[in-house]
């Protein structure tokens, strides 16, 4: 979808605890040996704060950087991956009344690791559509033993905690949405469900066998292709966003993908996109770890709030989420944000 009207992203937040560091989580024995070496160096661990209101913290930040009143607000999209503090409640509601107020339309959004992406796409399409000027996207997540080990549950994957925040307006802001794009195919879904019998009640299984059932459907006919299709609708959205937007690859300047990293010189999905490692925010999410739904959210604030790009650069911004979906954006920055 290439934006025909101004929309900006007219701020960024990110609202992180304190980091562990993986080689004493290593020397603690927490970690298994497919898990060591993947090249993170530290992951942010919180205590005693739940997804929601870390995503609070940075929502409430990004607002006050926006420069737009609160309650002006009208839309509030939330995006998480795990659990939000209570079983069967409004987490997006409660999320949108304590940082922008009763009046926003609030919405939570779950495609997993792609909900914060997911949640741009549909946002920026709710603006340029006009049914709106302003809307508030946040993520939250805490990934607490034991009903989920942060250290073992994914390939290539440590998680870590924090809420991310960024504010889309109309009127002006430190990046223009030059175009976004989704994809998906769900005829990869079994990945996430690996065939297991449906239950009725949640806590069945401490800690989430998440693992465990995406090995178990990559032995079944059903996977067959499996990589080379995720990769293929990979391409396809970067194919898309950048047609989208009218430019050639070799103008992005930073790509802001998801933090999960192989590790011992392997491909990374920075490299299959067609980017290097400096390009990319590595740096950075070696040393918080994967935050669920929030990475492209917390790796643009680290670019902006380091004035890592200047006026006129390209930025590719791009989400997976088991599932699976994918979901894109190219931004140019149009002017050094205040903050």
């Amino acid at each position: 979808m290439r934006c025909t009207k101004d929309i900006f992203v007219a701020s960024t937040a990110t609202a992180l605890p304190p980091a562990v560091d993986v080689a004493d989580a290593e020397a603690a024995g927490l970690v298994d040996d497919p898990h060591t070496g993947l090249g993170y160096d530290s992951i942010a661990v919180a205590d005693g704060v739940a997804g929601p209101e870390m995503a609070v913290a940075a929502g409430r930040v990004a607002v006050a950087r926006s420069g737009i009143a609160a309650a002006e607000y009208e839309l509030l999209l939330h995006s998480s991956l795990w659990f939000q503090g209570l079983d069967m409640w409004g987490t997006a509601s409660y999320v949108a009344n304590e940082t922008v107020g009763a009046q926003a339309v609030s919405m939570d959004l779950q495609q997993r690791s792609c909900g914060g992406m997911a949640a741009f796409h549909m946002a920026t399409a709710y603006l340029e559509s006009g049914f709106g000027t302003t809307a508030l996207l946040t993520t939250g997540d805490a990934f607490a033993a034991p009903a989920f080990d942060r250290w073992n549950s994914q390939m290539y994957t440590l998680f870590g905690d924090g809420g991310t925040a960024i504010a889309l307006s109309t009127r002006g802001g430190v990046a223009r949405v030059l175009a976004t794009a989704a994809h998906a195919d769900n005829s990869l879904e079994g990945f996430g469900r690996g065939g297991e019998p449906f239950r009725f009640a949640p806590g069945a299984e401490a800690p989430v066998p998440v693992l465990r059932r995406l090995l178990r459907h990559s032995r079944t006919p059903a996977a067959a292709g499996g990589w080379e299709r995720i990769e293929a609708a990979m391409l396809k959205t970067r194919d898309q966003v950048l047609s989208d937007a009218g430019v050639d690859q070799d103008r992005i300047a930073r790509a802001v993908l998801p933090f999960i990293h192989r590790g011992g010189g392997q491909a990374e999905n920075y490299h299959a996109l067609g980017f290097t490692e400096a390009q990319s925010v590595w740096e950075f999410g070696r040393a918080v770890g994967h935050l669920g739904a929030g990475d492209q959210f917390a790796g643009l604030d680290f670019l902006l709030a380091r004035g890592d790009v200047a006026v006129g650069d390209l930025v590719l911004v791009f989400g997976v989420g088991v599932g699976f979906n994918f979901a894109a954006a190219v931004l140019e920055i149009v002017t050094s944000p205040g903050w």
